[in-house]
Protein backbone atom coordinates (compact mmCIF):
# COMPACT_ATOMS: atom_id res chain seq x y z
CA UNK A 1 0.00 0.00 0.00
CA UNK A 2 1.15 3.51 -0.89
CA UNK A 3 0.74 4.85 2.42
CA UNK A 4 -0.36 8.59 2.81
CA UNK A 5 1.89 10.67 4.83
CA UNK A 6 -0.06 11.42 7.90
CA UNK A 7 -0.04 8.12 8.32
CA UNK A 8 3.47 8.26 8.14
CA UNK A 9 3.74 11.26 10.75
CA UNK A 10 1.64 9.31 13.27
CA UNK A 11 3.66 5.85 12.16
CA UNK A 12 7.20 7.76 12.84
CA UNK A 13 5.37 8.55 16.25
CA UNK A 14 3.57 5.16 17.23
CA UNK A 15 6.86 3.60 16.16
CA UNK A 16 8.89 5.01 18.63
CA UNK A 17 6.40 4.34 21.59
CA UNK A 18 6.08 0.53 20.12
CA UNK A 19 9.82 0.37 19.51
CA UNK A 20 10.63 2.02 22.85
CA UNK A 21 8.48 -0.89 24.27
CA UNK A 22 10.95 -3.60 22.73
CA UNK A 23 13.77 -1.22 22.97
CA UNK A 24 12.84 1.58 23.03
CA UNK A 25 -11.92 5.47 -16.85
CA UNK A 26 -11.51 8.12 -18.18
CA UNK A 27 -14.24 10.31 -17.09
CA UNK A 28 -15.23 13.91 -19.27
CA UNK A 29 -14.69 16.89 -17.13
CA UNK A 30 -17.80 18.03 -16.99
CA UNK A 31 -13.29 31.46 -2.57
CA UNK A 32 -12.94 34.83 -3.27
CA UNK A 33 -9.50 33.46 -1.35
CA UNK A 34 -9.86 36.04 1.37
CA UNK A 35 -13.67 36.00 2.30
CA UNK A 36 -15.36 33.71 4.71
CA UNK A 37 -17.70 33.07 1.48
CA UNK A 38 -15.11 32.30 -1.65
CA UNK A 39 -16.72 33.20 -4.99
CA UNK A 40 -18.42 30.37 -6.26
CA UNK A 41 -20.78 28.12 -5.01
CA UNK A 42 -18.95 27.01 -2.03
CA UNK A 43 -20.09 28.16 1.24
CA UNK A 44 -16.64 28.12 3.49
CA UNK A 45 -17.32 28.82 7.26
CA UNK A 46 -15.32 28.96 10.46
CA UNK A 47 -14.70 25.75 12.25
CA UNK A 48 -12.41 24.42 15.18
CA UNK A 49 -9.72 21.48 13.68
CA UNK A 50 -7.78 19.69 15.48
CA UNK A 51 -4.30 20.93 15.80
CA UNK A 52 -1.20 18.94 15.40
CA UNK A 53 -0.61 18.17 19.03
CA UNK A 54 -2.92 16.77 21.51
CA UNK A 55 -5.51 18.78 22.81
CA UNK A 56 -4.88 21.80 20.73
CA UNK A 57 -7.56 23.35 17.99
CA UNK A 58 -7.23 26.38 15.64
CA UNK A 59 -9.72 27.70 13.55
CA UNK A 60 -9.98 27.10 9.60
CA UNK A 61 -12.68 27.57 7.05
CA UNK A 62 -14.98 24.06 6.75
CA UNK A 63 -17.25 23.53 3.99
CA UNK A 64 -18.86 21.08 1.58
CA UNK A 65 -19.45 20.30 -2.25
CA UNK A 66 -21.73 18.19 -3.96
CA UNK A 67 -20.24 16.35 -7.15
CA UNK A 68 -22.23 13.85 -9.31
CA UNK A 69 -21.28 9.93 -8.09
CA UNK A 70 -21.80 9.54 -11.62
CA UNK A 71 -19.89 12.76 -13.61
CA UNK A 72 -20.58 11.26 -17.40
CA UNK A 73 -24.06 11.05 -17.35
CA UNK A 74 -24.45 13.80 -14.28
CA UNK A 75 -27.37 11.83 -12.88
CA UNK A 76 -28.14 10.02 -9.76
CA UNK A 77 -26.71 9.81 -6.65
CA UNK A 78 -24.67 13.16 -5.49
CA UNK A 79 -21.55 12.73 -2.91
CA UNK A 80 -20.84 15.68 -0.80
CA UNK A 81 -17.08 16.39 -0.79
CA UNK A 82 -15.73 17.54 2.59
CA UNK A 83 -12.97 21.03 2.49
CA UNK A 84 -11.00 22.12 5.01
CA UNK A 85 -8.83 25.91 4.10
CA UNK A 86 -5.98 27.04 6.39
CA UNK A 87 -5.88 30.43 5.78
CA UNK A 88 -2.76 31.84 4.94
CA UNK A 89 -1.06 33.57 7.82
CA UNK A 90 1.00 36.58 6.64
CA UNK A 91 0.47 40.04 4.87
CA UNK A 92 1.38 39.48 1.57
CA UNK A 93 -0.85 36.86 0.28
CA UNK A 94 -0.46 35.19 -2.90
CA UNK A 95 -3.38 34.09 -5.40
CA UNK A 96 -2.43 30.52 -5.69
CA UNK A 97 -3.52 28.30 -2.72
CA UNK A 98 -1.36 25.02 -2.28
CA UNK A 99 -3.55 22.05 -2.58
CA UNK A 100 -2.66 18.78 -0.84
CA UNK A 101 -3.28 15.34 -2.41
CA UNK A 102 -2.54 12.45 0.00
CA UNK A 103 -1.67 8.93 -0.31
CA UNK A 104 -2.99 5.53 0.06
CA UNK A 105 -4.53 5.03 -1.99
CA UNK A 106 -7.55 5.65 0.63
CA UNK A 107 -6.35 8.22 3.51
CA UNK A 108 -8.06 11.25 4.15
CA UNK A 109 -6.69 14.34 3.03
CA UNK A 110 -8.92 16.18 5.91
CA UNK A 111 -7.74 14.25 8.81
CA UNK A 112 -4.07 14.89 7.32
CA UNK A 113 -4.10 18.74 7.59
CA UNK A 114 -3.34 19.14 11.06
CA UNK A 115 0.37 17.73 10.24
CA UNK A 116 0.64 18.92 7.19
CA UNK A 117 -0.25 22.47 7.85
CA UNK A 118 2.76 22.19 9.86
CA UNK A 119 4.98 20.88 7.96
CA UNK A 120 3.76 23.51 5.41
CA UNK A 121 3.76 26.22 7.78
CA UNK A 122 6.55 28.35 5.92
CA UNK A 123 4.09 27.95 2.49
CA UNK A 124 1.55 29.06 4.64
CA UNK A 125 3.06 32.29 5.19
CA UNK A 126 1.94 33.67 1.91
CA UNK A 127 -0.94 30.63 0.95
CA UNK A 128 -4.04 29.32 1.76
CA UNK A 129 -3.72 25.52 2.69
CA UNK A 130 -6.57 23.30 1.03
CA UNK A 131 -7.64 20.16 1.79
CA UNK A 132 -10.52 18.04 -0.11
CA UNK A 133 -11.67 14.45 0.67
CA UNK A 134 -11.70 12.55 -2.36
CA UNK A 135 -14.55 10.83 -3.12
CA UNK A 136 -14.44 7.56 -0.68
CA UNK A 137 -12.43 8.56 1.69
CA UNK A 138 -12.51 10.73 5.20
CA UNK A 139 -16.06 12.70 4.98
CA UNK A 140 -17.08 12.07 1.08
CA UNK A 141 -18.87 9.31 1.38
CA UNK A 142 -15.32 7.02 2.68
CA UNK A 143 -15.44 3.77 1.24
CA UNK A 144 -14.43 1.95 5.11
CA UNK A 145 -14.56 -1.61 5.43
CA UNK A 146 -13.36 -4.34 8.37
CA UNK A 147 -10.93 -6.68 7.00
CA UNK A 148 -9.50 -7.73 10.73
CA UNK A 149 -10.97 -9.17 14.21
CA UNK A 150 -9.92 -6.47 16.80
CA UNK A 151 -10.08 -9.22 19.26
CA UNK A 152 -7.83 -11.34 17.33
CA UNK A 153 -4.43 -10.47 17.06
CA UNK A 154 -3.94 -13.62 14.44
CA UNK A 155 -6.27 -12.08 12.36
CA UNK A 156 -4.17 -9.55 11.41
CA UNK A 157 -1.37 -11.75 10.44
CA UNK A 158 -3.48 -13.33 7.98
CA UNK A 159 -4.17 -12.59 4.35
CA UNK A 160 -3.84 -8.97 3.16
CA UNK A 161 -7.37 -9.12 2.02
CA UNK A 162 -9.33 -12.16 3.35
CA UNK A 163 -11.92 -12.54 0.56
CA UNK A 164 -14.63 -13.60 2.87
CA UNK A 165 -14.42 -10.09 4.30
CA UNK A 166 -13.45 -8.53 1.13
CA UNK A 167 -17.57 -9.67 0.06
CA UNK A 168 -18.61 -8.57 2.98
CA UNK A 169 -16.85 -4.69 2.00
CA UNK A 170 -18.80 -5.04 -1.47
CA UNK A 171 -22.30 -5.94 -0.25
CA UNK A 172 -22.02 -3.20 2.56
CA UNK A 173 -20.65 -0.37 0.51
CA UNK A 174 -23.04 -1.09 -3.18
CA UNK A 175 -26.11 0.11 -1.51
CA UNK A 176 -24.72 3.58 -1.24
CA UNK A 177 -21.61 3.69 -3.85
CA UNK A 178 -21.12 2.29 -7.39
CA UNK A 179 -17.53 1.28 -6.77
CA UNK A 180 -16.60 1.42 -10.66
CA UNK A 181 -16.77 5.06 -10.03
CA UNK A 182 -13.70 6.21 -7.62
CA UNK A 183 -10.50 6.35 -10.00
CA UNK A 184 -8.30 8.49 -9.81
CA UNK A 185 -9.17 10.51 -13.28
CA UNK A 186 -13.03 11.04 -12.00
CA UNK A 187 -11.91 12.01 -8.02
CA UNK A 188 -9.37 14.35 -9.86
CA UNK A 189 -12.20 15.87 -12.06
CA UNK A 190 -14.30 16.34 -8.88
CA UNK A 191 -10.99 18.32 -7.49
CA UNK A 192 -10.53 20.58 -10.60
CA UNK A 193 -14.22 21.61 -9.59
CA UNK A 194 -14.11 22.20 -6.22
CA UNK A 195 -10.91 24.10 -7.56
CA UNK A 196 -12.91 26.33 -10.01
CA UNK A 197 -16.04 26.54 -6.98
CA UNK A 198 -13.90 27.97 -4.82
CA UNK A 199 -12.17 30.89 -7.47
CA UNK A 200 -9.14 29.79 -7.72
CA UNK A 201 -7.72 30.21 -11.53
CA UNK A 202 -4.43 28.36 -10.65
CA UNK A 203 -3.14 26.24 -7.76
CA UNK A 204 0.05 24.77 -6.50
CA UNK A 205 -0.12 21.30 -5.79
CA UNK A 206 1.68 19.04 -2.62
CA UNK A 207 1.01 15.08 -3.70
CA UNK A 208 2.57 12.35 -1.38
CA UNK A 209 2.97 8.58 -2.34
CA UNK A 210 -0.55 7.72 -4.38
CA UNK A 211 -0.94 11.49 -3.99
CA UNK A 212 1.99 11.97 -6.58
CA UNK A 213 -0.01 9.52 -9.15
CA UNK A 214 -3.27 11.62 -8.51
CA UNK A 215 -1.67 14.79 -9.31
CA UNK A 216 -0.22 13.77 -12.52
CA UNK A 217 -3.90 12.95 -13.39
CA UNK A 218 -5.10 15.56 -12.41
CA UNK A 219 -1.95 17.24 -14.47
CA UNK A 220 -3.18 15.49 -17.87
CA UNK A 221 -6.59 16.73 -17.12
CA UNK A 222 -5.78 19.91 -15.98
CA UNK A 223 -2.57 21.79 -16.13
CA UNK A 224 -3.74 24.59 -17.32
CA UNK A 225 -5.00 25.72 -13.72
CA UNK A 226 -2.03 24.28 -12.44
CA UNK A 227 1.41 27.02 -10.98
CA UNK A 228 3.78 24.31 -9.87
CA UNK A 229 3.67 20.87 -8.36
CA UNK A 230 5.33 18.98 -5.06
CA UNK A 231 5.79 15.20 -5.44
CA UNK A 232 7.25 13.32 -2.38
CA UNK A 233 7.84 9.33 -3.08
CA UNK A 234 6.30 10.08 -6.54
CA UNK A 235 4.50 6.71 -8.10
CA UNK A 236 4.52 6.61 -12.15
CA UNK A 237 0.51 5.77 -13.62
CA UNK A 238 2.71 2.58 -15.05
CA UNK A 239 4.13 1.45 -11.55
CA UNK A 240 1.44 -0.73 -11.25
CA UNK A 241 0.98 -1.99 -7.68
CA UNK A 242 2.27 -4.14 -6.58
CA UNK A 243 3.93 -5.44 -8.85
CA UNK A 244 7.76 -4.58 -8.64
CA UNK A 245 7.52 -4.22 -4.15
CA UNK A 246 9.38 -7.30 -3.74
CA UNK A 247 12.63 -6.22 -5.96
CA UNK A 248 12.15 -2.56 -4.98
CA UNK A 249 12.35 -3.88 -1.10
CA UNK A 250 15.11 -5.88 -1.60
CA UNK A 251 17.14 -2.65 -3.21
CA UNK A 252 16.12 -1.20 0.13
CA UNK A 253 16.75 -3.29 2.46
CA UNK A 254 20.56 -4.21 0.92
CA UNK A 255 20.90 -0.21 1.23
CA UNK A 256 20.34 -0.65 4.58
CA UNK A 257 22.20 -4.11 5.33
CA UNK A 258 25.26 -1.99 3.63
CA UNK A 259 25.30 1.40 5.48
CA UNK A 260 25.05 -0.53 8.75
CA UNK A 261 27.92 -2.50 7.61
CA UNK A 262 29.45 1.64 7.11
CA UNK A 263 28.71 2.38 10.38
CA UNK A 264 31.59 1.65 12.48
CA UNK A 265 29.07 0.89 15.89
CA UNK A 266 26.41 -1.28 13.75
CA UNK A 267 28.44 -3.16 11.85
CA UNK A 268 30.57 -4.28 15.17
CA UNK A 269 27.57 -4.71 16.81
CA UNK A 270 26.19 -6.92 13.93
CA UNK A 271 29.40 -8.11 12.00
CA UNK A 272 27.29 -11.11 9.45
CA UNK A 273 23.91 -9.36 9.29
CA UNK A 274 23.66 -9.92 5.59
CA UNK A 275 24.21 -13.39 6.73
CA UNK A 276 21.90 -13.17 9.34
CA UNK A 277 18.92 -11.90 6.79
CA UNK A 278 19.25 -15.05 4.62
CA UNK A 279 19.01 -17.04 7.48
CA UNK A 280 15.61 -15.59 8.88
CA UNK A 281 14.23 -15.81 5.30
CA UNK A 282 15.44 -19.28 5.21
CA UNK A 283 13.88 -19.59 8.44
CA UNK A 284 10.57 -18.40 7.39
CA UNK A 285 10.56 -20.31 3.76
CA UNK A 286 10.53 -23.27 6.03
CA UNK A 287 7.00 -22.61 7.70
CA UNK A 288 5.00 -20.18 10.16
CA UNK A 289 7.57 -19.22 13.67
CA UNK A 290 5.11 -19.67 16.83
CA UNK A 291 5.86 -16.10 19.05
CA UNK A 292 4.42 -14.62 21.99
CA UNK A 293 3.77 -10.84 21.28
CA UNK A 294 2.17 -8.48 23.74
CA UNK A 295 -1.39 -7.79 22.72
CA UNK A 296 -1.22 -3.39 22.06
CA UNK A 297 -2.51 -1.26 25.00
CA UNK A 298 -2.96 -4.46 27.41
CA UNK A 299 0.54 -5.76 27.69
CA UNK A 300 -0.70 -9.20 28.27
CA UNK A 301 0.82 -11.52 26.34
CA UNK A 302 -0.79 -13.71 23.14
CA UNK A 303 0.62 -16.78 21.13
CA UNK A 304 0.52 -16.05 16.78
CA UNK A 305 2.12 -17.26 14.16
CA UNK A 306 4.56 -15.58 12.50
CA UNK A 307 4.90 -16.42 8.00
CA UNK A 308 6.98 -15.31 5.97
CA UNK A 309 4.80 -13.49 4.25
CA UNK A 310 4.03 -11.23 7.22
CA UNK A 311 7.64 -11.47 8.60
CA UNK A 312 8.91 -10.02 4.60
CA UNK A 313 5.97 -7.43 5.22
CA UNK A 314 7.20 -6.09 8.34
CA UNK A 315 10.45 -5.38 6.89
CA UNK A 316 9.03 -3.65 4.00
CA UNK A 317 6.88 -1.38 6.42
CA UNK A 318 9.80 -0.61 9.06
CA UNK A 319 11.55 0.58 5.43
CA UNK A 320 9.00 3.06 4.98
CA UNK A 321 10.58 5.53 7.35
CA UNK A 322 14.09 5.60 8.28
CA UNK A 323 13.82 6.05 11.59
CA UNK A 324 11.95 2.54 11.91
CA UNK A 325 14.77 1.37 9.45
CA UNK A 326 17.50 1.78 11.69
CA UNK A 327 16.09 -0.77 14.21
CA UNK A 328 16.02 -3.35 11.08
CA UNK A 329 19.76 -4.40 11.85
CA UNK A 330 18.87 -4.76 15.50
CA UNK A 331 15.58 -7.44 14.36
CA UNK A 332 17.23 -9.34 11.91
CA UNK A 333 20.08 -10.23 14.15
CA UNK A 334 17.48 -11.26 16.69
CA UNK A 335 15.30 -13.24 14.38
CA UNK A 336 18.28 -15.10 12.97
CA UNK A 337 19.36 -16.21 16.90
CA UNK A 338 15.29 -17.36 17.33
CA UNK A 339 13.77 -14.13 18.73
CA UNK A 340 11.31 -13.40 16.04
CA UNK A 341 9.06 -10.81 18.52
CA UNK A 342 10.44 -7.93 17.97
CA UNK A 343 9.68 -8.58 14.04
CA UNK A 344 6.27 -9.97 15.03
CA UNK A 345 5.37 -6.93 17.10
CA UNK A 346 6.54 -4.51 14.18
CA UNK A 347 4.28 -7.24 11.68
CA UNK A 348 0.81 -6.28 14.20
CA UNK A 349 1.68 -3.00 14.42
CA UNK A 350 1.95 -2.06 10.91
CA UNK A 351 -1.56 -4.18 10.03
CA UNK A 352 -3.37 -2.39 12.65
CA UNK A 353 -2.06 1.42 12.01
CA UNK A 354 -1.60 0.82 8.14
CA UNK A 355 -3.40 -1.79 6.47
CA UNK A 356 -6.51 -1.99 8.60
CA UNK A 357 -6.66 1.60 7.90
CA UNK A 358 -7.84 3.88 5.38
CA UNK A 359 -10.58 3.30 3.02
CA UNK A 360 -9.89 -0.09 2.00
CA UNK A 361 -13.32 -0.01 -0.56
CA UNK A 362 -11.48 2.80 -2.11
CA UNK A 363 -8.15 1.67 -2.26
CA UNK A 364 -9.87 -1.75 -3.99
CA UNK A 365 -11.74 -0.02 -6.64
CA UNK A 366 -8.50 2.51 -7.30
CA UNK A 367 -6.05 -0.60 -7.48
CA UNK A 368 -8.31 -3.20 -9.37
CA UNK A 369 -8.68 -0.78 -11.88
CA UNK A 370 -5.44 1.12 -12.05
CA UNK A 371 -3.09 -1.14 -11.12
CA UNK A 372 -3.59 -5.04 -11.51
CA UNK A 373 -4.95 -5.58 -15.18
CA UNK A 374 -1.83 -3.99 -16.61
CA UNK A 375 -0.06 -6.08 -14.82
CA UNK A 376 1.24 -9.24 -17.49
CA UNK A 377 0.55 -12.98 -16.14
CA UNK A 378 3.96 -14.20 -14.76
CA UNK A 379 5.64 -10.69 -14.90
CA UNK A 380 4.93 -10.34 -10.63
CA UNK A 381 5.66 -13.80 -10.07
CA UNK A 382 9.35 -13.25 -11.77
CA UNK A 383 9.74 -9.76 -9.76
CA UNK A 384 9.21 -11.79 -6.88
CA UNK A 385 11.81 -14.58 -7.53
CA UNK A 386 14.17 -14.63 -4.62
CA UNK A 387 13.45 -11.92 -2.77
CA UNK A 388 12.62 -11.84 1.06
CA UNK A 389 9.34 -10.43 0.65
CA UNK A 390 7.69 -12.91 -2.52
CA UNK A 391 4.76 -12.55 -4.37
CA UNK A 392 1.84 -13.19 -1.60
CA UNK A 393 0.69 -9.27 -2.32
CA UNK A 394 0.33 -10.29 -5.92
CA UNK A 395 -1.33 -13.29 -5.01
CA UNK A 396 -3.95 -11.76 -2.21
CA UNK A 397 -4.65 -8.77 -4.01
CA UNK A 398 -5.34 -10.59 -7.49
CA UNK A 399 -7.79 -13.10 -5.75
CA UNK A 400 -9.51 -9.55 -4.12
CA UNK A 401 -9.81 -7.80 -7.12
CA UNK A 402 -11.32 -10.61 -8.89
CA UNK A 403 -14.49 -10.49 -6.41
CA UNK A 404 -14.73 -6.27 -6.88
CA UNK A 405 -16.29 -4.35 -9.87
CA UNK A 406 -13.46 -3.22 -11.88
CA UNK A 407 -14.08 0.54 -13.97
CA UNK A 408 -12.00 0.59 -17.45
CA UNK A 409 -10.05 3.57 -18.02
CA UNK A 410 -8.67 5.38 -20.91
CA UNK A 411 -5.96 3.20 -23.23
CA UNK A 412 -3.40 5.88 -22.62
CA UNK A 413 -4.01 6.51 -18.66
CA UNK A 414 -0.56 5.04 -18.00
CA UNK A 415 0.98 6.71 -20.63
CA UNK A 416 3.45 9.36 -18.95
CA UNK A 417 2.84 12.98 -18.03
CA UNK A 418 3.83 15.65 -19.96
CA UNK A 419 3.96 19.11 -19.35
CA UNK A 420 5.95 21.88 -18.92
CA UNK A 421 5.19 22.92 -15.29
CA UNK A 422 7.55 23.62 -12.54
CA UNK A 423 7.89 20.09 -10.36
CA UNK A 424 9.97 19.24 -7.41
CA UNK A 425 10.74 15.69 -6.91
CA UNK A 426 11.64 14.42 -3.66
CA UNK A 427 12.61 10.60 -3.40
CA UNK A 428 14.50 8.61 -0.49
CA UNK A 429 17.50 6.93 -1.48
CA UNK A 430 16.19 3.56 0.06
CA UNK A 431 12.66 3.99 -0.57
CA UNK A 432 10.97 0.39 -0.74
CA UNK A 433 7.94 1.36 -2.86
CA UNK A 434 8.61 4.64 -5.11
CA UNK A 435 12.52 4.34 -5.58
CA UNK A 436 14.89 7.04 -6.94
CA UNK A 437 14.55 5.69 -10.67
CA UNK A 438 10.64 6.26 -10.41
CA UNK A 439 11.52 10.26 -9.58
CA UNK A 440 14.02 10.02 -12.83
CA UNK A 441 11.38 8.53 -14.97
CA UNK A 442 8.73 10.97 -14.17
CA UNK A 443 11.81 13.76 -14.51
CA UNK A 444 12.14 13.06 -18.12
CA UNK A 445 8.88 14.14 -19.47
CA UNK A 446 8.78 17.64 -16.89
CA UNK A 447 11.37 19.76 -18.27
CA UNK A 448 10.72 22.11 -15.30
CA UNK A 449 11.58 19.65 -12.76
CA UNK A 450 14.13 18.80 -10.38
CA UNK A 451 14.54 15.34 -8.80
CA UNK A 452 16.31 15.37 -5.45
CA UNK A 453 17.26 12.26 -4.21
CA UNK A 454 17.40 12.24 0.08
CA UNK A 455 20.24 10.82 1.37
CA UNK A 456 19.42 7.65 3.83
CA UNK A 457 15.88 8.24 3.10
CA UNK A 458 12.63 5.70 3.04
CA UNK A 459 9.53 6.16 1.47
CA UNK A 460 9.57 9.17 3.96
CA UNK A 461 12.18 10.74 6.23
CA UNK A 462 11.01 10.25 9.85
CA UNK A 463 13.96 9.87 11.91
CA UNK A 464 16.86 11.53 10.08
CA UNK A 465 18.29 15.03 11.01
CA UNK A 466 18.63 18.15 9.18
CA UNK A 467 14.87 17.99 7.95
CA UNK A 468 14.53 21.65 7.86
CA UNK A 469 16.09 22.11 4.87
CA UNK A 470 13.43 20.07 2.73
CA UNK A 471 10.44 22.11 3.81
CA UNK A 472 12.95 25.37 3.38
CA UNK A 473 13.27 23.82 -0.49
CA UNK A 474 9.39 23.35 -0.97
CA UNK A 475 8.69 26.61 0.57
CA UNK A 476 10.96 28.29 -1.27
CA UNK A 477 10.19 26.31 -4.56
CA UNK A 478 6.70 27.29 -3.96
CA UNK A 479 7.44 31.19 -3.59
CA UNK A 480 9.45 31.08 -6.84
CA UNK A 481 6.95 29.18 -8.81
CA UNK A 482 10.95 27.53 -10.56
CA UNK A 483 13.39 24.94 -10.24
CA UNK A 484 15.77 27.74 -11.30
CA UNK A 485 18.52 28.79 -8.80
CA UNK A 486 17.06 26.46 -6.17
CA UNK A 487 20.02 25.90 -3.65
CA UNK A 488 19.74 22.37 -2.53
CA UNK A 489 23.25 21.94 -0.88
CA UNK A 490 21.70 21.32 2.61
CA UNK A 491 20.39 17.80 1.33
CA UNK A 492 23.95 16.45 1.56
CA UNK A 493 23.93 17.47 5.19
CA UNK A 494 20.82 15.28 6.08
CA UNK A 495 21.81 12.17 8.45
CA UNK A 496 21.04 9.11 9.59
CA UNK A 497 20.88 9.06 13.59
CA UNK A 498 22.84 5.88 13.88
CA UNK A 499 21.21 2.86 14.59
CA UNK A 500 19.36 0.63 17.13
CA UNK A 501 22.10 -2.03 18.58
CA UNK A 502 20.68 -3.63 21.87
CA UNK A 503 16.95 -3.39 23.52
CA UNK A 504 16.12 -1.81 25.96
CA UNK A 505 16.55 -3.37 29.65
CA UNK A 506 12.71 -4.01 31.15
CA UNK A 507 11.66 -1.34 34.13
CA UNK A 508 12.30 -3.21 37.25
CA UNK A 509 9.65 -3.19 39.83
CA UNK A 510 9.54 -0.98 42.27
Amino acid sequence: MLIHRQLLLTCALACATLFSSLTASSQQESANRTSPTPAGSILLEPCEVPGPNEGRKEIARCGTYEVFEDRATKSGRRIKLKIIVYSATGQNKAADPLFYIPGGPGSSATEDAPYVAQELAQIRERRDLVFVDQRGTGGSNPLNCDLFNPASLQSYLGSFFPLEDVRKCRAQLEPRANLKLYTTPIAMDDLDEVRAALGYPQINISGGSYGTRATQVYLKRHQEHVRTIVLHGVSPTNQFMPRDFPQHTERALDGVIAECAADEACRAAFPNLRAEAKTVLERSLRGPVEVDVKQPGTGKSTRVQLSRDLAGEAIRYMLYQSGAASRLPLFIHLAAQGNFTPLAESAVFYRQQIVATGSNGMYLSVTCAEDLPWIKPGEGERNAANTFLGDYRLRQQRAACALWPRAELSKDYAEPTRANVPALILTGQWDPVTPPLYGDAVAKYLPNSLHVVVPHGGHGFGGLEGLDCLQKLVADFVNRGTTKGLDTSCVNSIRRNGFLLKLAEPKKSP
